[in-house]
């Protein structure tokens, strides 16, 4: 077997034969770092097996396997990473310049630093996906998990990590179809650090049909990944503050109860407020669309 590549790019993918072409050349066309790609198909049913299997670039390897969702196939892939680094990349997105370059070679001038995120545009409508003053705020200096929990970092696309961090906290959780990858880095910012490069990266295209856009289910996801955040690592409650995510949950379940309420679903509705007002008991806002809800 050959050396090891400096950098493992983990690359999921599902029925996108037609732009997995265009990714993969973005990353193949970085510079100045020996890479792999490991593609892991999901279980494709279009033109994804045929495409791989003819791909004449030694540097991209395909692992193919059943159906079973985003975070599996990162794991897949992680599993078969060689390299002493990892990056992770979605099949419709591409990468700019500089997005592997710049972080392996941060991250070899640091050692004491485990994970690299950078900035991306966020497309069709070409903003940063870090705001220009939060995005100063945290480049200024090293970031922990409140960074991360605060500002969502979650976008894999940017991040470049050493894999000793992705080993020791474990793979990511499959039970999560949205947000396996904010999951993931809240667990790594809490046992090793993190920085934060203002440039772009990436370029993320939000969908109108994409998952994500589900923003009912995005709200559950948020709720139950804090929730479970401070329930495997209590430790991270007091760096949070308590009373800030207190607030911060019992908001999401309030909003949360305005998206049920809208689906015809008023059961649901009065759940979350009963759990926004738990959190929140002399908030009034909560009690009072409880009760205009019928709640006692």
């Amino acid at each position: 077997m050959s050396a090891a590549p400096d950098v493992s790019v983990v690359v999921p993918t599902f029925n996108r034969a037609h732009v997995l072409g265009a990714s993969l050349a973005s990353l193949l066309a970085e510079t100045g770092v020996d890479l792999e790609l490991i593609v892991v198909d999901d279980g494709s049913t279009d033109d994804t097996a045929a495409w791989l299997e003819a791909h004449p670039d030694p540097r991209v390897r395909a692992i193919r396997g059943p159906h079973a969702g985003i975070a599996a196939a990162r794991n897949r892939g992680l599993a078969a990473a060689r390299a002493p680094f990892v990056a992770f990349h979605d099949s419709d997105d591409l990468a700019l310049p500089g997005r592997l370059g710049v972080p392996v070679a941060h991250l070899r001038a640091h050692p004491d630093v485990d994970v690299v995120i950078q900035n991306g545009r966020m497309l069709p409508a070409d903003r940063p996906w870090i705001a220009p003053r939060a995005a100063r705020l945290l480049a200024a200096r090293p970031l922990g998990v409140a960074d991360v929990f605060r500002w969502n970092l979650g976008q894999l696309q940017g991040m470049c990590f050493t894999r000793r961090s992705l080993e020791a906290t474990g793979p990511l959780d499959a039970t999560f179809d949205i947000l396996d990858d904010l999951d993931l880095v809240l667990r790594v910012a809490l046992r090793f650090r993190a920085v934060f490069l203002d440039r772009p990266a990436f370029t993320y295209h939000v969908h109108a049909d994409g998952v994500a856009r589900d923003r009912r289910k995005v709200r559950e996801e948020s709720i139950r990944l804090a929730d479970k955040l401070v329930r495997e690592h209590p430790e991270v409650l007091p760096l949070l503050g308590p009373g800030a995510f207190a607030r911060r949950q019992a908001r999401r379940y309030g909003r949360l109860a305005t998206m049920r309420l809208a689906a015809g679903d008023v059961e649901g509705a009065r759940e979350a407020l009963a759990r926004a007002r738990a959190l929140r008991p002399l908030d009034l806002r909560y009690r009072l669309r409880a009760l205009w809800l019928g709640e006692a």
